[in-house]
């Protein structure tokens, strides 16, 4: 059958409640702190974030609408996965076809869930098959830090940013730190970490496994695909980081990040389904100094999702992406300014003859963001990619903070981003009577924000309201034959926020309003709340 570019329908089957005690065996501190953490600022703590302008800006200055996951409401959270997490700490819809392991799709701002870039450590890691992202099999223990930037950004990131960005900060040890869990279910949790620096050298390595012997990954009302038989999960993950300073303000780095799973599914009666997955991310860095203000960043790396599964429907995807970037941030104008070039090949390697299995993006991008009067900060970002498939596209982003008076401040953001079909929209071979259309255009759109936000002491508020628009939506043909650029989305919103810290305590909420609608009908996107929170 062809595959779908998102999750095919099915029964959502929520995963069984799980109590798990935890035991740190011993403790650990983390050292040499990256850009995307605290620093001392004239009001106190301010919490420094790359991905909202890809160059290092307190968090409170952005414009644009972040969500960011530290490491100590990761820990609190206990969470089997990255997507349970995001659902729970960032306020993202979450569709789940079963229990752990099984695949989810993250919904950004009501877009579809092939429209967010997933970054390890900036490395991009997807499947190119599919589109989508393998969220459900990324272990949270391994990460330090989440930054979720909502709404369109492909002028900082490209293709397939129209709902937003999701990127990953590996963990960091120094000293020896072991985690073990247990719970309901025959769940099983361990993790060990290991870090240590030697004069200019600095070493960090981390393992984990996660096992859960779940029940059916479905139920007896998918007549299609039940299975009464247990459905076990299992993740093996790992992550590698070398540093070294050849001079002051002049690092060499290097980043591995591993995950090998096994998920059983069902998709048909008296057959052990089986999908194994692997998710990879190697990169080397090079990170410079150049003068007072100008930073340099070389980056040589490759991302890889590969799928094999075995049951009803064999089938092996593997997907690599090869990545290069030179990127300076320089001080500029009384901000930060950043330009770059970026180039990446996506390889497929399956066992299904696709008619073209390689493609290359060339890009050229620009930014800056500072204070142009008192109380007001503009950003800008502008970004060109050229597709071996489809040729040149345009992006950009604009945004602007005002602070009205202590404690008040007013944002507005707007920009264009768009979707690159995938290699099953292109390419699959005619199957089934079936087969890709090699003509399709990208999904385009452009998107409008504006929020009001408050701080009070220890309240925070936050509210925004967005509008975005989709057009050129790829969909499947009514003959069932093939995919076509048929359809226009549009979806509207708002976002309340609020945070609580005082002393040992803290509390949070959110809630969001939306109509995601197909804007030639009139109905609604499925897979979508009216409201979640």
């Amino acid at each position: 059958m062809p595959p779908a570019g998102t999750l095919a329908a099915g029964v959502i089957v929520k995963p069984p409640v799980r109590l798990s005690l935890a035991a740190a065996v011993c403790g650990s501190l983390f050292a040499h702190a990256p850009l995307h953490a605290q620093t001392a600022s004239a009001g106190g703590t301010a919490t420094v974030v790359v991905t909202a302008a890809r160059v290092p800006q307190a968090e409170d200055l952005s414009p644009l609408d972040l969500r960011v996951i530290p490491r100590e409401r990761i820990a609190a959270a206990g969470a089997d996965g990255l997507a349970a997490l995001l659902q729970r700490e960032a306020g993202l819809e979450l569709a789940a076809n079963g229990g752990p392991g099984q695949p989810v799709g993250l919904f950004l701002r009501g877009s579809n869930a092939n429209h967010v870039v997933l970054l390890i450590d900036g490395v991009r890691v997807n499947s190119a098959t599919t589109g989508t992202n393998a969220f459900e099999h990324l272990a949270p223990d391994q990460i330090e830090r989440i930054e979720v930037l909502l709404g369109p950004a492909s002028g900082l990131y490209g293709a397939d940013a129209i709902g937003g960005v999701v990127q990953v900060f590996t963990r960091q040890a120094d000293g020896l730190a072991l985690d073990l869990a247990a719970g309901s279910e025959a769940t099983r949790r361990a993790g060990v970490r290991w870090g240590q620096a030697v004069g200019a050298t600095r070493v960090s390595l981390g393992a984990s496994w996660h096992a859960t012997d779940a029940g059916s990954a479905t139920n007896p009302d998918n007549t299609f695909s039940y299975n009464a038989d247990r459905d076990p999960y299992r993740n093996a993950s790992g992550f590698a980081v070398l540093e070294h300073d050849r001079a002051p303000g002049h690092t060499l780095a290097a980043r591995l990040t591993l995950a090998d799973t096994r998920a059983h599914f069902d998709a048909g009666p008296g057959v052990d389904d089986v999908n194994r997955q692997r998710l990879g991310t190697l990169a080397l860095e090079s990170r410079d100094r150049l003068a007072a203000g100008w930073t340099s960043t070389l980056r040589l790396a490759r991302g890889q999702d590969s799928l094999r599964t075995a049951g009803s429907f064999p089938g092996g995807f593997r997907t690599d992406q090869d990545q290069a970037s030179w990127q300076h941030a320089i001080a500029l104008a009384g901000g930060d300014a950043v330009a770059g070039i970026e180039w990446r090949r996506e390889r497929v390697d399956s066992d299904t003859a696709f008619t073209r299995t390689t493609r290359r993006v060339g890009s050229l991008f620009a930014g800056w963001s500072g204070d142009v009067t008192a109380g007001h900060r503009l950003q800008l970002a502008l970004r060109h990619d050229d597709d071996s498939q489809f040729g040149g596209h345009g992006t950009g982003n604009l945004g602007w903070a005002w602070t009205m008076a202590p404690g008040w401040r007013l944002t507005a953001a707007a920009g264009t981003a768009f979707k690159a079909p995938s290699f099953n929209d292109l390419y699959y071979p005619l199957q089934f009577g079936y087969q890709g259309n090699p003509g399709l255009a990208p999904e385009r759109s452009r998107s409008a924000e504006i929020g009001l936000h408050r701080q009070a002491g220890a309240w925070r508020l936050d509210a925004t309201a967005f509008d975005n628009r989709i057009r050129d939506l790829i969909a499947i043909n009514d003959s069932f034959t093939s995919v076509d650029n048929v359809g226009r989305a549009r979806i509207r919103g708002l976002t309340l926020r609020t945070r609580w810290a005082g002393g040992p305590w803290a509390a949070r909420a959110e809630a969001t309003w939306q109509t995601p609608e197909n804007a030639d009908t009139g109905g609604r996107l499925v897979r979508r709340a009216g409201r979640f929170g």
